[in-house]
C-alpha cells in the first residue's frame, strides 16, 4: 500500500547510485512498451489517489532487453543525450506555450531523457492537451518522459519538484501516452513520449473533489531548537530547515488557490 511507483532494473547498475541508476533505466526504457499500470490499496494519507485508500500504481522496466523482448512496432530513439542537450532550447516551450512557467532540462545533460515542466492550468483537459502539442515539436524527439508540476513549484529544485510531483500523482489516472510517428529513411517509426500530470487536482479542472493539503512547516521556535541541538547530534554537516524554503511558497500557493 505504500508503494506507488516501482522501478525494476538488473545487475548492470548499482541501485544505490541514483544518478547512474536513472541514466541506466532511461537508456533501457522504451516508453511505448516498458511502463505498466495497475491499481490497488494505497496509503489513506495519499490525497491524490482516485479513491480513498485505493488508486493507481506504476511499474517501470529499466532492465536490458533480450532480442525477443523488443517490440518491432515501437522504436527506441538512437540519439545520444549529447544530441538532445545541444538541440533543446529552454525558451522553446515558454515561447510557444504561455502557461509554461519554467523548464528543467538538466537531466538531459546527464543522459536522462526526461523534462520537468511547471504549468499553470486554466481549463479542463489542459495538461493532456499541452502534452500532445509539446510532443509534436520536432525538437522533442528523443525525450522519453515529461513530468508536469504546478506553476508554484520550481522544477529546477529537483528533490522538491520530484517530491511534489509524486505526492500529486495517481499514475494510472494521470499518465498521457503520446505516440509520434515519423520516418527514418524508408522506414516509418513509432516513438512514444510518456507524460505524467503531477499538478494538484481540483473539481474545476479535474473533476476531483477532495481536500488538497498544504505543506506542513515547523514554527520558528521549533526550527531554532533543532538548529541549536545540531552540533550535539553528530549527524553530519548542518542542513537548514526545509521549512524555511516552504514557508514563502506555502503562503504564495494559498493566495493563488484563494
Amino acid at each position: 500500500m505504500f508503494n506507488k511507483i516501482l522501478v525494476i532494473t538488473d545487475e548492470g547498475v548499482n541501485i544505490q547510485n541514483y544518478g547512474e541508476l536513472a541514466k541506466y533505466v532511461f537508456a533501457n526504457l522504451n516508453p511505448g512498451t516498458d511502463i505498466y499500470f495497475s491499481q490497488g490499496p494505497m496509503d489513506v494519507l495519499d490525497h491524490s489517489c482516485s479513491k480513498l485508500g485505493f488508486g493507481g500504481k506504476m511499474c517501470i522496466d529499466g532492465t536490458r532487453k533480450f532480442e525477443e523482448e523488443i517490440d518491432e512496432v515501437f522504436q527506441h530513439d538512437p540519439r545520444s543525450s549529447a544530441d538532445l542537450n545541444t538541440e533543446f532550447d529552454l525558451l522553446l516551450l515558454k515561447n510557444n506555450f504561455p502557461e509554461v512557467h519554467a523548464v528543467n532540462s538538466a537531466l538531459l545533460e546527464r543522459g536522462i531523457g526526461c523534462l520537468i515542466v511547471s504549468v499553470k492550468k486554466n481549463r479542463k483537459g489542459h495538461i493532456p492537451d499541452l502534452h500532445e502539442q509539446v510532443c509534436r515539436l520536432p525538437e522533442m524527439r528523443g525525450i522519453k518522459m515529461i513530468l508536469y508540476v504546478e506553476h508554484t513549484v520550481d522544477p529546477n529544485d529537483l528533490p522538491t519538484a520530484l517530491w511534489r510531483f509524486c505526492n500529486n500523482l495517481d499514475p494510472k489516472r494521470d499518465h498521457m501516452r503520446c505516440r509520434m510517428q515519423g520516418t527514418r529513411g524508408k522506414d516509418i517509426e513509432n516513438i512514444v513520449c510518456m507524460g505524467f500530470d503531477g499538478t494538484r487536482k481540483t473539481k474545476e479542472f479535474d473533476d476531483f473533489q477532495r481536500d488538497w493539503p498544504n505543506i506542513i512547516v515547523a514554527d520558528d521556535k521549533t526550527i531554532k531548537a533543532v538548529d541549536e541541538k545540531w552540533p550535539q547530534l553528530a549527524i553530519g554537516e548542518f542542513i537548514p530547515s526545509p521549512s524555511l524554503k516552504f514557508k514563502a511558497q506555502l503562503y504564495g500557493e494559498q493566495a493563488a488557490v484563494q
